[in-house]
């Protein structure tokens, strides 16, 4: 394996996730009226966006006509304009009627060997700021991450897991394939060594016709990553694997139960743990989206985000059909019923839900695919657009890291900003109505990549 990861610089991983609890905002109006005026602020060699309705990434209500200062690559102050005052020197943004977000925090991606580079582009255009790779870094993956981490090239904040665990015949191919205990317990070490944020497994048939890592083996992965101090997250489809994973100390899961419909004692236990879930529901369905949806076909973004191959065969009407009528797909649907009704139940229960594109993944394009999930997560599984972008904020940030310093607006945070030119709790589209993105304090000159030529 020694050739398929290299060393990693390495991020502080969560290591006893908890329930993400969204934060609560109340204002007495008697006190704020006998409030002090805020200090005069000393704006020189700082940038203000002012004016906005912050959006502050934790499910928190809105701030109207709000004021943020960025001092280098850091928010100095965020709030109202009345408790933060514009302040005299440094460059002012007159930013009102917009809406400003955290930058997006994507749990879910695959990255290809030789495209990284056009792959982060495409996401830093899209305001996807931090991103996990999940179990697919061979080739100059790792070395092209770690140059990223040290700035040598343009990407966001990168977690990774390395390369992922798999049965030595299942799915999917070309990953870690233990045979035995000792020889997964020996991997996971490696791993540890080449300091990786985390492991992954993929526990799922792929519609039956693949085996399964076994349990022995998965629960030897889970306890020497412990041992190790690495959070584990798990590829599901099937209800009792959940059960057994969790009992493996497994906490984080990718997808979610897609077999049946779960019981109260399974919400139950979800609550009891704090478990955690990136459903991935638009990756689910583009076995039939794209072909449902053929205007997705001239949509610059989709266009952009996804290999030129893959893209000529859905610009065949054939190729498309084929999707629509093909058995794999009518099974996909079944299955896609079962997860978006185990989503919603989730949420309600007060679970994590997280966003996870599995952008690189069939149809799901690098940046595109992030903004797909929020509208797909609000559209089909009946989340708010608030809930949505705490999913992609503060609560994807806390699967990452114990003391996540991205993901929200907030003082002391990274200045990693997404301005919008519309409403995004009107319409979670409106995310893609993007008027700048700022990245550790510096704005970013936006625009598509060209597909890298051979």
């Amino acid at each position: 394996m020694t050739d398929q990861v290299t060393h990693w610089v390495r991020r502080r991983p969560r290591r006893h996730p908890v329930l993400f609890r969204l934060l609560a905002v109340a204002s007495v109006a008697a006190l704020a009226a006998c409030a002090p005026s805020p200090p005069a602020i000393d704006g020189t060699g700082t940038i203000t966006i002012a004016g906005a309705t912050l959006i502050d990434g934790t499910g928190a209500s809105p701030i109207e006509d709000a004021v943020v200062i960025v001092r280098g690559d850091r928010i100095e102050h965020a709030g109202s304009r009345a408790d933060v005052p514009v302040p005299e020197g440094g460059e002012v943004v007159d930013v009102t009627g917009k809406f400003l977000i955290p930058g997006l925090v994507d749990l879910h991606n695959h990255y290809r060997d030789g495209l990284e580079e056009w792959s982060w582009a495409l996401q830093l255009h899209a305001g996807v700021l931090t991103v996990r790779s999940l179990g697919s870094d061979h080739g100059q993956t790792p070395a092209m991450i770690a140059e990223a981490r040290a700035g040598i090239v343009p990407a966001p904040r990168i977690f990774t897991a390395g390369v992922g665990f798999t049965h030595p015949e299942g799915f999917p191919p070309g990953k870690l394939g233990p045979a035995t205990e000792e020889e997964a317990r020996a991997m996971v070490r490696e791993l540890a060594a080449q300091e990786v944020d985390l492991i992954k497994m993929w526990v799922d048939t792929f519609l039956d016709t693949r085996p399964k890592i076994g349990p022995e083996i998965r629960a030897a992965i889970a306890d020497e990553a412990a041992r190790h101090g690495i959070p584990v997250a798990a590829h599901v489809f099937f209800e009792n694997d959940v059960w057994q994973l969790v009992d493996a100390g497994v906490r984080s899961f990718v997808h979610g139960v897609r077999d049946q419909e779960v019981d109260d004692e399974f919400v139950a236990m979800v609550q009891e743990k704090g478990l955690s879930f990136a459903p991935a529901l638009g990756q689910a369905k583009t076995f039939w989206w794209v072909a449902e949806h053929p205007e997705l076909l001239d949509d610059e973004e989709f266009r952009a985000g996804i290999q030129p191959a893959a893209f000529e065969r859905l610009l065949d009407p054939a190729n498309r059909v084929a999707m629509l009528e093909s058995e794999s797909t009518a099974r996909r649907r079944v299955a896609y019923d079962y997860v978006t009704k185990f989503v919603r139940r989730m949420n309600e229960a007060g679970a994590t839900i997280t966003v996870g594109s599995d952008s690189g993944a069939g149809n799901i394009a690098y940046g595109w695919g992030t903004h797909h999930e929020l509208e797909t997560l609000v559209e089909d599984a009946g989340l708010t657009p608030l809930e949505t972008l705490a999913a992609a904020g503060a609560a994807a940030a806390a699967e990452l890291t114990d003391d996540p310093d991205f993901g929200s607006i907030a003082e002391g945070m990274a200045a990693d900003l997404v301005l919008l030119s519309a409403d995004p709790l009107a319409d979670i589209r409106n995310t893609r109505r993007i008027d700048r993105v700022m990245q550790a304090g510096v704005w970013l000159e936006r625009g598509l990549p060209e597909f890298p030529q051979p």
